[in-house]
C-alpha cells in the first residue's frame, strides 16, 4: 500500500507543470535557469517512490507492509513548502528573544522590479540596504536591535514586485549590555535612508558595469522617464514616493514567531487560489485581492504565461531568502544571551505558549490532520516499525539499507 496525502483542491501546481512542464520546456529551454530545472524536476518527482526512493513500515505481528514515498523537500513544492514554514515557525521561537516585535515592509518602485528579476544577484543589496537604515538610525538612539529579513519577490498577481518584510525588535542593547526598550520606529526616516542607501548601491553596480538593462526595462524608463541611462533615472526614483508599510506591534515571541511565519517560507501561490484549470482550453484562472479596493479578483492566463510567471519566483541556488542581523547575528546572539535573557525576563517573563508545537514527523501530522494513525496495521491495528529505507544516489539504482 502506498501512503499518499491529496489535496481538497481540485487543481495542484504539480498537476499543471506535470501536464504541461516538457511543452513549456521545448518552448524556453535556453532562457530557462538551471535551479528552475532542478526544482521542477523534484516537483514532479516528489512522492514518486520510484524516482526519489521510499520507506517500508512492517506489522511485527502479521507482517503486512505500508510504503511511504519521499518527499522532495523543495520550498517550490507546495506540499513540501509548507512543512518547511511550520518547521521555522517551531525553529524561530528558539532564536527570537520574547520582547516586543514590530513587522516593518521595505518597497521599491515599479520601474526597477524587472530590473532586479533580470540581475538577481541584485536582491542581497535590498537586504543590506533595510538593515542599514534601521542600523543607522538605531545607532543614534544608543542600542542594537534584532532583525530578521524575509524576502519577497511577488505580489497578488504574480508579478514580479521584489519588497522585503522586516521584524525588528522595539529596543535593543546599548554599549553596557543594559536592554533599551524603544516603541517609536521613525517612518519618514527609515524610508528616506532605504531609498538614499538602495540608490547609492545600484549606482556602484553601474559603475563596476555589473549590471544588466534588458530591453523591455529600457523601454519603460524611457515611457516613463524620456531617458533609458540609468544616471537620469535614479534622480527620477528619487523624487518618487517609496511605499513603506509599519505593522502593529507584536508583543508574545510564539505570536511573533507564528505572524512573521506567514511570510517566510510561503509559496509565491497558495493553491487554494486556483479557482479553474484547462489543458484543452489552455487556461489557468485564479483569485488575487486587489488592495486599491480591498477586494478579490480572477485573473486567466494562459498555461505558458502561468508557468512563465511562477517560475521566476524560484530563487538561485544557494541564495538566502531569511537574513538575520543586529542582535540577531549568530556571532552577537551567542556572545549576548545570557547577558540579557535575565533582563528580557524580568521584563516581560517567560515565554507562554499560545498554541502547539507542528509535529516535525510526517505521521504525526497526518494523526493531526485525519484522527487516524497512518501507521496502525490495517489488519492486526498494531504500529508499524520502520523496517527499510529505499533511496535512489544520484543517477544510480535504487539501494535499500534494512534496519532489522
Amino acid at each position: 500500500m502506498l501512503e499518499t496525502i491529496t489535496s481538497k483542491n481540485n487543481y495542484t501546481i504539480k498537476q499543471i507543470f506535470k501536464e504541461n512542464w516538457n511543452d513549456f520546456y521545448d518552448i524556453h529551454k535556453d532562457y530557462i535557469r538551471d535551479n528552475v530545472f532542478e526544482n521542477i524536476k523534484k516537483i514532479l518527482a516528489c512522492g514518486d517512490k520510484d524516482k526519489l526512493g521510499y520507506n517500508t513500515y512492517m506489522c511485527n505481528i502479521c507482517g503486512n507492509k505500508k510504503y511511504v514515498p519521499h518527499t522532495c523537500k523543495s520550498r517550490f513544492c507546495n506540499s513540501c513548502g509548507k512543512i518547511l514554514n511550520d518547521n521555522w515557525i517551531i525553529k524561530s521561537q528558539d532564536i527570537l528573544f520574547n520582547m516586543p516585535h514590530k513587522h516593518l515592509v521595505f518597497t521599491i518602485p515599479s520601474e526597477l522590479w524587472l530590473l532586479f528579476c533580470a540581475n538577481r544577484k541584485l536582491l542581497s543589496l535590498l537586504f543590506l540596504s533595510a538593515q542599514e537604515s534601521i542600523l543607522g538610525w538605531t545607532s543614534t538612539q544608543g542600542f542594537l536591535p534584532g532583525i530578521v529579513e524575509v524576502m519577497h519577490t511577488f505580489g497578488s498577481k504574480l508579478n514580479f514586485n521584489c519588497h522585503v518584510h522586516v521584524l525588528c525588535t522595539l529596543g535593543g542593547f546599548d554599549n553596557n549590555f543594559k536592554l533599551k526598550l524603544n516603541n517609536y520606529i521613525p517612518a519618514k526616516v527609515l524610508k528616506i535612508k532605504f531609498k538614499s542607501i538602495l540608490l547609492k548601491y545600484l549606482r556602484n553596480e553601474f559603475n563596476n558595469g555589473n549590471v544588466i538593462v534588458p530591453d523591455y526595462v529600457r523601454k519603460k524608463w524611457l515611457e516613463k522617464f524620456n531617458s533609458d541611462y540609468f544616471f537620469d533615472v535614479q534622480n527620477n526614483l528619487y523624487n518618487k514616493e517609496w511605499y513603506f508599510y509599519i505593522g502593529k506591534r507584536l508583543d508574545n515571541i510564539q505570536y511573533v514567531a507564528g505572524y512573521i511565519g506567514r511570510y517566510a517560507k510561503r509559496p509565491s501561490l497558495a493553491e487554494t487560489r486556483i479557482v479553474y484549470y484547462s489543458k484543452s482550453e489552455n487556461v489557468v484562472e485564479f483569485e488575487y485581492k486587489d488592495k486599491t479596493k480591498n477586494k478579490y479578483k480572477k485573473i486567466s492566463l494562459s498555461i505558458e504565461s502561468f508557468i512563465g510567471l511562477l517560475i521566476r519566483h524560484i530563487p538561485e541556488k544557494n541564495f538566502h531568502m531569511i537574513r538575520y542581523s543586529g542582535m540577531y547575528a549568530n556571532v552577537i546572539r551567542s556572545k549576548i544571551f545570557f547577558l540579557i535573557s535575565t533582563q528580557l525576563v524580568n521584563l516581560f517573563g517567560l515565554a507562554n505558549l499560545l498554541f502547539e508545537h507542528i509535529p516535525k514527523k510526517w505521521e504525526t501530522r497526518i494523526l493531526k490532520l485525519t484522527g487516524k494513525n497512518p501507521l496502525e496495521c490495517l489488519k492486526c491495528k498494531s504500529l508499524m516499525e520502520l523496517f527499510s529505507i529505499s533511496y535512489r544516489p544520484r543517477n544510480g539504482p535504487m539501494k535499500t539499507i534494512t534496519l532489522f
